[in-house]
């Protein structure tokens, strides 16, 4: 009852901070769900995650940028059933998105989403990489639409099934306005091909969760930022650990980058 009561504490805290849209309305479909969330319809598991994405995304609003094109281009990377795809055209409403989600199961969540709302969103069902192949891609069957869904067979204990890998640099043909990335742990692999097919030039602000020591893994942080830093991007990082000093832990980093 208190970790409840601390946690609506913090998403009014977030809600009244809101860098933009009614926070009555917001605050409204926080407290009292319908069948729609801030006028969207919205394709779901289980109503338990989908009331977390709608905390996370619109009363939390990460993913909010300024644009001085009233069309931006935007791709949602690790799109699940599309929450942040709606953020993003109930932020922009003339917004050219394309949705990526590597799933299959998840995927069909995200394309009924897009139809139902009669919006004008590209989506594809891949897992995007550093190269074209198959991967094995790990689900939870007992839990669908799982958050915690990743190429990284010790995200969860999930079986794997084989997915399309893309490259997301084949899905950029000029200026990208924002890049949400959160592909669960592949991070490292999409800035790759992004540097090495020099379209990381090509964005102008990214925000990306960054999965700091993701099964185990030894930190690597530091080599994800420096080659930002090398392409001459600018970024901000929020990230909340306590204590501070605990130790091998994986830990979610937001990193907010520009040029």
């Amino acid at each position: 009852m208190i970790s409840e009561l601390a946690r609506f504490a913090n998403d009014c805290y977030h809600i009244f901070k809101a860098p933009t849209g009614s926070k009555a309305a917001i605050l409204k479909d926080l407290i009292l769900p319908g069948e729609k969330r801030m006028g969207f319809r919205i394709s779901h598991f289980d109503p338990k995650t989908l009331n977390y994405l709608y905390r996370e995304i619109f009363s939390r609003q990460p993913y909010f940028f300024r644009s001085e094109n009233p069309a931006p281009v935007i791709l949602d990377c690790g799109a699940n059933v599309g929450m942040a795809t709606l953020y993003f055209k109930w932020l922009y409403p003339q917004a050219r998105v394309q949705a990526f989600e590597a799933d299959p199961d998840t995927y069909r969540l995200l394309q009924q989403t897009v139809a139902w709302n009669d919006l004008e969103v590209e989506t594809h069902n891949c897992v995007l990489w550093d190269q074209q192949t198959e991967v094995e891609f790990f689900v939870d069957r007992t839990n669908p639409g799982s958050l915690l869904m990743s190429t990284d067979g010790f995200r969860s204990s999930s079986q794997p099934i084989k997915v399309q890998a893309c490259k997301l640099s084949g899905f950029i043909a000029g200026t990208v306005d924002f890049l949400k990335m959160d592909v669960e742990g592949a991070e490292h692999r999409v800035l790759r091909d992004l540097v090495q097919s020099g379209k990381l030039k090509n964005i102008r602000q990214m925000v990306v969760e960054y999965h700091h020591r993701i099964g185990q893994q030894k930190s690597r942080l530091a080599e994800f930022l420096h080659q930002l830093e090398q392409a001459g991007f600018d970024y901000q990082i929020n990230a909340g650990l306590y204590p501070v000093s605990s130790q091998n832990v994986f830990q979610d980093v937001l990193i907010a980058a520009y040029q």
